[in-house]
């Protein structure tokens, strides 16, 4: 299977893959999915299904998927709800389409 992804429920930008990111965006492979049965994966987001090295479970229904900085920003939720599958496949975009700076709300240092 070539590369796919899913969009962020927070952005809905897609999850991508070091394949296709730059210093704008390099934030989106880092990922958050949960998935229908519950279990939550976290880690970078490889373009062929799967986050930290794991294979996101996706056979009956699309995981439920963020970029890890929108889902802090949206107070880390732990509810499952199904992202999109993303039209340009997290890979087949133009320049600039994703090129979007990381969301900070809710943060704090320290």
């Amino acid at each position: 299977m070539g590369f796919f992804s899913w969009n962020c429920r927070g952005c809905e930008h897609p999850l991508l893959s070091h394949w296709v990111t730059n210093n704008t965006n390099a934030w989106m492979e880092s990922a958050v999915v949960i998935e229908p049965e519950g279990s939550v994966l976290v880690g970078l987001y490889d373009g062929y299904g799967r986050v930290g090295g794991r294979q996101v479970n996706y056979d009956l229904n699309n995981p439920g998927c963020w970029h890890r900085a929108c889902w802090e920003s949206a107070g880390k939720p732990a509810d499952y709800s199904p992202s999109a599958r993303s039209d340009d496949q997290g890979f087949f975009f133009g320049p600039g389409d994703h090129d979007m700076h990381e969301p900070d709300l809710g943060r704090k240092e320290g």
